[in-house]
């Protein structure tokens, strides 16, 4: 039988890209699954303020004024410029690939393992820009969708086949969450279309994991889902629509809010996951671990989901652990060590 791997999400509590290489697979060992986060430390965990940042001095926009904006998050936000036009931007991502990709060489390459690249979804990027005005996000996605494949061609053409690029969609989520339950496989599939689009241009043969975030707000989960009816159709469109030569290699679902609010404990939570259609070469990763959970109870959920999939899963946290406390990351692994494990 095939042993449970340990996931790890994207940023961790250190202070160089060397030791987010080095620290996880000292603590994890051959429990670290086949893959390993791109370096990002405590400091580089903010990529939506990196996103702003370089949005704040683009020619065609100008800032939005607090009364304007559908949703006030203490960030700022934009909208275009009158009279102009939205054609590009700028997201940076293969730039901070490229600095991390020699500490990945030296550290990670010899151990057998890819270089995980985080891409936020394109959705996502845009809603951000428009300070979470979906019809604003919506109308000017063509320069983010366009932006994100040159992103994901200029990392390939360093990485190849040692790269896994994994696709993170909060927004499209929380967006399935709130919307009545039938309206929403057909609202699954057309997010499914989009964030397929990524993958469609990209090269043949490229590797993918999905990582389907429930997004957060000063370390607290954005919303709290009933069960997992809206994961299940969202991951389902985008396993029935995915293109062919591309690999798809893990689902990650999140089931445990960040914070202090731990996964659920009651069987009917995961119960719709009976429903979820995964090819079988595609790894199930149950984002449930949390550093102050009973490993009894986190065992109790590992073993429903088991059982509701009929397959083993991997284990991991809901999202990176960039914004713990060292020993909080640290115990969290550990439990995680412990869940995976046959021997708790």
């Amino acid at each position: 039988m095939n042993r449970r791997f340990i996931h790890l999400v994207g940023s961790l509590p250190v202070d160089s890209t060397k030791e987010a290489f080095a620290w996880p697979m000292w603590v994890l060992g051959e429990a670290l699954g086949p893959t390993l986060p791109n370096g990002e430390t405590r400091k580089h965990d903010d990529w939506r303020g990196r996103l702003l940042e370089k949005l704040a001095t683009h020619p065609d926009l100008e800032p939005r004024p607090d009364r304007d904006r559908p949703g006030k998050t203490g960030r700022p936000a934009f909208r275009v410029r009158k009279g102009r036009v939205l054609k590009s931007v700028d997201l940076g991502y293969s730039a901070r690939f490229e600095t991390a990709w020699p500490r990945y060489e030296e550290l990670v390459q010899p151990m057998g393992r890819r270089f995980q690249v985080g891409i936020p979804g394109h959705v996502d990027a845009a809603a951000i820009a428009f300070g979470f005005s979906i019809p604003d996000a919506l109308r000017h996605l063509a320069p983010f969708r366009e932006a994100t494949i040159r992103e994901m061609a200029a990392i390939w053409a360093r990485g190849g086949s040692q790269v896994t690029f994994q696709l993170e969609v909060p927004v499209e989520l929380i967006i399935l969450t709130k919307i009545p339950p039938p309206a929403r496989w057909a609202a699954a599939k057309r997010f499914a279309r989009e964030i397929l689009k990524l993958v469609e241009a990209a090269p043949s043969g490229s590797s993918y994991g999905v990582h389907l975030c429930l997004g957060d707000r000063n370390d607290d989960s954005l919303l709290r889902p009933a069960d997992t009816r809206p994961l299940v159709a969202l991951a389902n469109a985008l396993m029935i629509a995915w293109p062919e030569g591309r690999v798809l290699e893990y689902l990650h679902v999140p089931m445990v809010m960040h914070g202090s609010e731990f996964a659920s404990m009651d069987p009917d939570y995961y119960a719709p996951l009976t429903d979820l259609w995964l090819p079988d070469h595609v790894r199930f990763i149950g984002g449930f671990i949390h550093e102050n959970g009973r490993i009894k109870d986190l065992v109790k959920i590992r073993d429903q989901i088991e059982y509701n999939l009929d397959r083993r899963i991997d284990v991991g946290a809901a999202c990176g652990l960039g914004r713990r406390e060292r020993w909080l990351a640290r115990r969290n692994l550990d439990i995680a060590m412990a869940v995976a494990s046959d021997d708790e």
